[in-house]
């Protein structure tokens, strides 16, 4: 049987939450809420510049007895932001997200964010990639 060779573009979520900079963590924690995802890509003049996680939000803030009200998303967001084009092979995307030990990667067209691609994407679609996070030892 041969194996599907897929592109990000293939299993990236079409859907992506994004906020300002200026947005307080309050706000962000709201909309992730609301929407049920895990993650806001953080724009500043409409360019995705960060990226801001339920983890960073409790790390972050509330491990640290922080008022998120008067928190800026700039201030915790993970940043440069790490991205990647849909045209690329799912197995390089799997390759960038071991490398930056991270588990979202926003994905960019001609300049514009056209989704994003989680772990999660790559294990519903591609089991043995994830061995590269969870090495069977």
């Amino acid at each position: 049987m041969e194996a599907e060779i897929l592109e990000v573009g293939d299993v990236m979520t079409p859907k992506v939450l994004t906020a300002d900079e200026e947005t307080s963590v309050t706000d962000l924690s709201k909309e992730m809420e609301i929407s049920g995802l895990g993650s806001i890509v953080i724009t500043k003049s409409g360019k995705p510049v960060g990226i801001v996680t339920d983890r960073d939000i409790a790390i972050k803030v509330i491990m640290r007895d922080r008022k998120g009200s008067e928190i800026k998303a700039k201030e915790i967001m993970s940043s440069p932001l790490v991205t990647i084009e849909p045209g690329v092979l799912l197995e390089k995307a799997c390759a960038i997200l071991a490398e930056n030990d991270i588990r979202r990667l926003p994905v960019i067209e001609d300049g514009e964010l056209r989704g994003i691609i989680s772990v999660r994407n790559v294990l519903t679609r591609n089991p043995t990639c994830v061995t590269k996070f969870y090495p069977l030892e």
